[in-house]
């Protein structure tokens, strides 16, 4: 049986864990088990919070790893989630777990692409964006989604064949509007998990560009390790095989004392 420790994915805003099913794949060939579910904001008509997700990770996708089947963890989070996954694991790191006398813990985090925001103070996802929406996203206020007219030029310009790009488009799903309005529960890659963090930046990203990822960066006044892939925002399925090598190195240094 493996040993290693099991990649906990939580998809971005949007998408669900068929979009990183190749990827899974590919690190279960590596030895590496994987978990992964839908984010309870993604389709929600009703009001889910970010603090919602954040719970959600927390007691249903780490928690479960952690306590019941035992298994040391490594978050990796993608776009919208690297907010409510960051919260998520507030209090789970593997130093802070054996203090407690448990056996396993959270040994890093992965932010692909993610969307930085230290949160705790009120504001949200909306605010992050300066106030405002990415073109690529229609608000649908009085069915409290944000839609994607087009989500192949934002999340799967560079997706080959056309017919994957066209297929994981339309797997796609409306987002929950609350997630983006509601306030951005306080992050942990600037407390427990230094020194443990790591961001990969998706350098033709058409929906958080280039530049904006490293403004985030930047702004957390946070060490980051950081590689980058040259793709769109979608690299586990533009890329998968460069991502899956870049996740196994950063959980060979993870998993080093």
């Amino acid at each position: 049986m493996s040993s290693k420790p099991v990649f906990v994915l939580v998809p971005g805003a949007s998408m669900n864990p068929t979009h990183y099913a190749y990827l899974t794949h590919l690190l279960n060939l590596a030895a590496y088990p994987t978990f992964s579910a839908l984010l309870p904001s993604v389709g929600a008509t009703a009001p889910v919070t970010a603090s919602d997700d954040a719970a959600y990770v927390r007691d249903r996708m780490i928690l479960p790893v952690l306590d019941i089947e035992e298994r040391d963890v490594i978050l990796v989070s993608h776009s919208y989630s690297g907010i409510p996954a960051s919260a998520a694991a507030a209090g789970l790191s593997k130093k802070e777990r054996v203090q407690q006398g448990k056996k396993t813990g959270v040994l890093g985090q992965v932010y692909l692409a993610a969307i930085l925001v230290k949160g705790g103070d009120g504001g949200n996802v909306v605010g992050a964006f300066g106030g405002g929406y990415p073109p690529h996203i229609r608000a649908d206020p009085e069915a409290n989604l944000l839609r994607c007219d087009d989500r192949i030029r934002p999340l799967f310009h560079d997706v080959v064949p056309q017919q994957l790009a066209d297929v994981a488009a339309v797997s796609a799903m409306a987002q929950g509007m609350t997630s983006f309005t509601s306030p951005c529960p306080r992050a942990t890659w600037d407390s427990e998990y230094a020194g443990r963090v790591a961001y990969i930046r998706t350098t033709k990203d058409a929906a958080i560009p280039l530049q904006v990822q490293q403004m985030m960066i930047d702004g957390t006044g946070v060490d980051w390790i950081v590689r980058d892939l040259e793709c769109s925002h979608s690299a586990q399925i533009a890329q998968p095989e460069k991502l899956r090598d870049v996740l196994m190195e950063l959980a060979g240094f993870f998993e080093t004392p």
